[in-house]
């Protein structure tokens, strides 16, 4: 079995060094296609950290009725110490409530003068864990903590977290749009060149089915050219794009002070890599199955 697939690694090689030019602008034409998908995967990868970071940001204030008793104050902490979805929580009392908020104005204070009582309310922060930070999950704990007795009003930044989410539902829509039309447009490259390959090794081919070499058989080492010229091509893409990665971003990493999370990400990860080369070999194969059956069927 070994040396059968070194015989077929062999004949597939040989026969896409035969193809020349030809191969080679397939090859070409596949990397194009792969430099597309990687830096659409690169920025998907930098925009799932920068959310990341944002969710980890991201918490509900509670804000608690001036009128609120120590026991309804305790059971209150108790209710959002077992809530599954709270991650860590603080609380802040008004004086520190207003002690920030005079830091805040920074030399402004004298705004705050002839303020009277404070206004500023008492609150309980919480920190959001990770499987409940969507618009949905967030919405039923808003209701869930408003109807709690000394709970005077709950911020989240609604808005804004639906925003985030429409957004990176949209980078996934069109990751999934810009890789098929990519993933069919390589397939048809590999197919096309494959084709050629076919038809110039037509009379081979007639002398096999002669001899009663079976449709599998012929149809094997075109898979395998196929294969090598996707994953060449994939290869060749990922070398060109870590190239441009490692000279750009340290030249145009200008968003680190905003994004710091998204701007320390590196290259592709392994498994996107592997992916990538793994799906080059894929369309390569099955750009050749579709060119070797058009041609069998003749």
């Amino acid at each position: 079995m070994v040396e059968k697939l070194k015989h077929l690694l062999a004949y597939a090689l040989i026969n896409l060094v035969r193809a020349g030019w030809g191969g080679l602008a397939s090859i070409v034409s596949i990397a194009v296609s792969f430099v597309i998908i990687g830096i659409f995967l690169l920025l998907i990868q930098h925009f799932s950290a920068l959310v990341t970071e944002w969710k980890e940001q991201l918490q509900v204030s509670v804000f608690l009725d001036d009128q609120i008793t120590p026991l309804q104050l305790d059971m209150l902490r108790r209710r959002i110490e077992n809530e599954a979805a709270v991650r860590t929580f603080t609380f802040t009392t008004k004086e520190e409530a207003l002690a920030s908020f005079r830091r805040e104005l920074k030399g402004q204070e004298s705004l705050l003068e002839g303020l009277g009582d404070n206004p500023l309310p008492a609150s309980y922060q919480l920190k959001i864990r990770e499987g409940y930070q969507s618009p949905e999950a967030l919405k039923g704990l808003s209701a869930f903590l408003s109807r709690l007795e000394g709970v005077e009003d709950i911020q989240y930044g609604q808005e804004w977290v639906e925003r985030i989410a429409r957004v990176a539902q949209l980078i996934r829509l069109l990751g999934v749009i810009i890789g098929s039309v990519l993933t069919l447009g390589s397939a048809m490259i590999v197919s096309n060149t494959i084709r050629l390959a076919v038809y110039t090794r037509a009379q081979e081919i007639e002398i096999m089915r002669l001899v009663g070499a079976t449709k599998a058989y012929i149809r094997a080492p075109f898979l395998v050219e196929g294969m090598l010229q996707g994953s060449l091509g994939a290869g060749l893409a990922l070398g060109v794009l870590f190239a441009a990665y490692r000279f750009v971003a340290p030249t145009f990493n200008v968003a680190s002070p905003l994004f710091p999370t998204a701007a320390g990400q590196g290259f592709l990860e392994s498994s996107m890599m592997a992916g990538l080369v793994g799906g080059g070999a894929v369309i390569g194969a099955l750009g050749s199955a579709l060119a070797v059956s058009r041609f069998l069927k003749l």
